[in-house]
């Protein structure tokens, strides 16, 4: 069994990149397709704090930042044990045909169940990102986290 493990996940969308950049890193976009509301100082260790639907709150730094192209988050989830789990969440955006294909690259995990839980959490959320910027359709219930 691995020390750490990965999150890799890839997703499709109709918008070109500049679009979907701004939706990671954009305030107001974040919180059309992900959280209820987020600030966040665009550029490499800028600060970042997100809240969730249902009252969830994170605090962190950006690690790197290059416009339309890359954004890496400082994340840290509090585990059911009360213990904090430090992770790196890594988005890349590069041009596909008429399109962009985001690639995330979520490195740092130490505990299988919190990998799994956040491996389910970004797919739902990146499935609701594209649903929001190829659709305007947004997919998330009050009850969501």
């Amino acid at each position: 069994m691995p020390k750490t493990f990965a999150i890799e996940q890839s997703y499709f969308f109709k918008s070109a990149p500049e679009r979907v950049f701004n939706a990671l890193t954009e305030p107001k976009s974040l919180e059309r397709w992900f959280l209820s509301k987020a600030k966040l100082v665009p550029k490499k260790g800028g600060s970042f704090s997100f809240n969730w639907i249902g009252g969830y709150h994170m605090i962190g730094n950006l690690k790197r930042f290059e416009p339309n192209k890359t954004v890496s988050f400082s994340w840290t989830d509090k585990l059911e044990s009360g213990k904090l789990a430090k992770t790196l969440a890594s988005f890349e955006v590069s041009g596909k045909g008429k399109g962009t294909l985001l690639r995330l690259h979520h490195t740092g995990f130490k505990d299988p169940e919190h990998f799994a839980e956040c491996s389910s959490r970004w797919g739902y959320y990146l499935t609701n990102m594209k649903s929001v910027l190829d659709h305007r359709t947004d997919l998330r219930s009050k009850y969501d986290w």
